[in-house]
């Protein structure tokens, strides 16, 4: 960490960058770092340079996962050990000892990152950025006076923030948001959680590994909307397998604190809990920055406008990670982030990836790539379903997983791979056997002629590759996929 003393005596060194990135996320670093390889002038704005990372560091992605991490190793003993040598496991395990761990890896990271900065001579200064013209930014630091900086390019990198309705009154302990959930001192009894995205789902998983009584609620009728349905359907059945209820088409009408309780009515009925966990959405941070005052476009939820290269409105202000919207993925904003800067300096262009993968870290993973089977037949694309169950596959009943399945959305015609979607342990490492494929224009037949290890759970490509192709050639003589 970086002390206070040094902390209060950041200050740009010069006045002028070749790039200056505002937000020091995973978009804004990789931003910076890229940039600087092409030996050009670098200066990062983080408003809290003693946490240099923002919430991918400090307060969502890694910290969740680390939590999770552990909680899913001690759940996947119970099929070798039994449910109650996990509840005692459960039971005698300290939070505090979990935290700690979660604290120790984000400390970890951006430690590396530091390294990062300080190896490709990338200044890091503290303060609020706003834009005075289009080439000009006043930093206002916590303590001194303010001072101007003018960049050649800039990276609006500024990440996102909850959703915190006017009507639900937070307080930090008994209703919380996701900057505020791992702040709890203590792992509370009972929890609803309103919001079955991909945070609610997360956190549904860990509260309900850790053996607390667990309400996911949303308003619609499934989890993860945007998710293949017949593989969200396997994560149901996984969640409420480790004790999580789920409600779904229920409305938050009131929120009333009583005592060390609060009470939830929703639409069918009202409930006490110890911790509301409100999971409904995030902002993007993209106000008071004097962007309407220089012409970059952004909507009504704050999210910025950007074309195919990340440029707003403006060409040489570049906007990259949660403030330009969904998929709003660590991943995601790395990449695009390093694309703002090959893009704003180096002559050799590229395109942005047309397929990437989506991760959701529940209890198993889901992990996919490409469109869902709800969005193929909307589109009236002819297509075969491929499946592959971890119950039939030698390393999936090793384990003794019952819901996991990979599942490939493959063309008649073509036999190309059009969509993969995983449920189950290692899913979204999984992905990325099939992302390979699809960004080579892969094929179903290229999975059925490959051997994998035995036993893996890798091997579900090739039984789903089977099952698919099975279905376009009934009688077992499957032929090579027409050329293109």
């Amino acid at each position: 960490m970086v002390p206070d003393a040094v902390i209060n005596q950041l200050k740009a060194q010069k006045t002028e960058y070749d790039l200056i990135v505002i937000g020091s996320g995973p978009a804004g670093i990789q931003a910076a770092v890229q940039a600087a390889k092409l030996k050009k002038s670098v200066c990062i704005i983080e408003k809290m340079p003693d946490q240099l990372g923002g919430a991918w560091i400090h307060t969502g992605t890694l910290p969740s996962k680390t939590i999770r991490e552990s909680l899913e190793a001690i759940h996947a003993i119970r099929h070798h050990v039994g449910h109650g040598w996990v509840e005692r496991i459960v039971e005698d395990l300290s939070t505090s000892k979990l935290y700690r761990r979660a604290q120790k890896v984000s400390n970890d990271e951006e430690s590396l990152v530091r390294r990062y900065t300080k190896k490709n001579n990338i200044e890091i200064c503290g303060g609020l950025a706003a834009f005075i013209d289009q080439n000009t930014l006043r930093i206002t630091p916590a303590q001194g006076p303010a001072y101007e900086l003018r960049g050649t390019n800039f990276v609006i990198a500024t990440g996102s923030r909850p959703r915190r309705p006017d009507n639900i009154p937070f307080d930090g302990w008994r209703v919380v948001d996701s900057d505020e959930i791992l702040k709890l001192e203590s792992v509370p009894r009972h929890m609803i959680i309103y919001g079955a995205g991909v945070i609610g789902c997360e956190y549904a998983c860990i509260f309900g590994a850790l053996g607390v009584d667990t309400i996911l609620v949303d308003s619609r009728d499934r989890l993860l909307a945007m998710s293949d349905a017949e593989v969200v359907k396997s994560l149901e059945n996984a969640m409420t397998d480790i004790g999580i209820k789920i409600k779904f088409k229920q409305d938050l009408k009131t929120i009333t604190p009583k005592g060390p309780r609060v009470s939830v009515q929703l639409t069918d009925e009202t409930i006490e809990t110890d911790v509301l966990f409100f999971a409904a959405g995030r902002i993007s941070n993209s106000e008071n920055m004097g962007l309407e005052k220089i012409g970059v476009k952004v909507n009504d939820r704050g999210v910025i406008s950007v074309n195919d290269a990340f440029q707003t409105s403006i060409p040489h202000i570049y906007a990259a990670g949660d403030v330009i919207g969904p998929p709003a993925l660590a991943a995601t904003s790395a990449q695009q982030g390093r694309f703002c800067a090959l893009h704003a300096f180096a002559t050799i262009k590229s395109e942005f990836p047309k397929h990437f993968p989506i991760g959701v870290y529940t209890i198993p993973e889901l992990s996919s790539v490409g469109p869902t089977e709800e969005q193929l037949k909307e589109s009236g694309m002819d297509f075969v379903v491929g499946r592959a169950g971890y119950s039939e596959i030698a390393r999936g009943y090793i384990k003794g997983d019952s819901h996991g399945m990979l599942k490939l959305l493959v063309e008649r015609k073509t036999h190309k791979i059009l969509g993969i979607h995983i449920v189950g342990e290692g899913a979204a490492n999984l992905v990325h056997i099939g992302l390979a494929f699809m960004l080579k224009d892969g094929v179903a037949n290229d999975l059925i002629n490959m051997i994998f290890n035995y036993p893996t759970l890798a091997e579900a490509y090739r039984i789903a590759a089977f099952n698919a192709l099975n279905k376009i050639y009934p009688d077992g003589r499957i032929l090579p996929a027409p050329q293109t």
